[in-house]
């Protein structure tokens, strides 16, 4: 699997699981939580949870590190903030977890600042 097909069929997808489950969006007829309503969705947040964590190892592989020190930081980042999405998703803490999502999204930015060719 190519790196972009990685991150298309495995980070996007699970990093989305954590985004679309905490927040709320505003309509005609008020606020709507995206948090999920039953344990069915809480187990899509650990899975999306448990995909980050694995992917640190995937992304390290030396076929796709290639030695290279900033991509390595870059991806150990995912680690921690699957396992503190994880832990919130266990406990069911869409609150928790909209702030996880926020540090998610910055350790997304930061890499794909340097590696994302347009």
């Amino acid at each position: 699997m190519d790196l972009h097909d990685l991150m298309a069929h495995l980070l996007t997808p699970a990093s989305e699981k954590i985004w679309n489950s905490s927040g709320s969006i505003i309509t005609e007829e008020g606020e709507l939580s995206l948090a999920p309503t039953n344990q069915e969705g809480w187990d899509e947040v650990i899975f999306g949870a448990q995909v980050l964590i694995e992917s640190t190892y995937i992304l390290n592989r030396p076929d796709r590190a290639n030695g290279r020190k900033d991509w390595i930081e870059f991806s150990k980042l995912l680690e921690p903030i699957g396992k503190r999405a994880l832990d919130a998703a266990e406990r069911q803490n869409s609150e928790e977890l909209f702030e996880i999502g926020a540090d998610l999204y910055q350790a997304c930015v930061a890499c794909h600042n340097v590696y994302m060719k347009n």
